[in-house]
């Protein structure tokens, strides 16, 4: 069985610093926590870890409703047309079609840790990170599950 297999019969346990990374053209690095290429078929999470000065830049997603909760540390989030600040515990809400960013002022001495869940999952946001949702990891696995 697939990890992907074993993941859609059985789930599994996740980290949020887990996943395949990608860094930005800005040096901001994301985590691909959660995905399809794992077996989640319908969501997503990808963590983004802003040091103080990082942005994951406003953009919008065509299809996929996103949820950002802030895990840790302080930051903006920019909604429709403006940053607002936000800490940890705080959750902000883009439907589709809906300008929606993160950043870590640059005064800032701490990270800001954000996690973005999207349904269904943002294959635009793989596609301009060069990730391939569809190559599945073939290897057999015996993971984790809940009984």
């Amino acid at each position: 069985m697939t990890k992907k297999e074993y993941v859609q019969k059985y789930g599994g346990k996740f980290s949020i610093s887990g996943g395949e990374t990608w860094t930005m053209p800005n040096g901001h690095v994301v985590h691909f926590a959660l995905n399809p290429k794992m077996g989640c078929k319908n969501t997503n999470i990808a963590v983004g870890f802003h040091e103080p000065g990082k942005e994951f830049a406003p953009h919008k997603h065509p299809i996929s409703e996103e949820i950002l909760i802030i895990h840790s540390g302080e930051g903006e989030c920019y909604l429709y047309d403006k940053w607002i600040p936000c800490k940890a515990g705080d959750i902000v809400f883009a439907p589709p079609g809906v300008l929606h960013g993160t950043r870590n002022p640059a005064g800032n001495t701490e990270p800001f840790v954000t996690l973005g869940i999207a349904t269904p999952p943002q294959l635009d946001l793989y596609m301009r990170a060069g990730y391939d949702v569809l190559d599945d990891d073939k290897s057999a696995y015996d993971g984790e599950h809940a009984e």
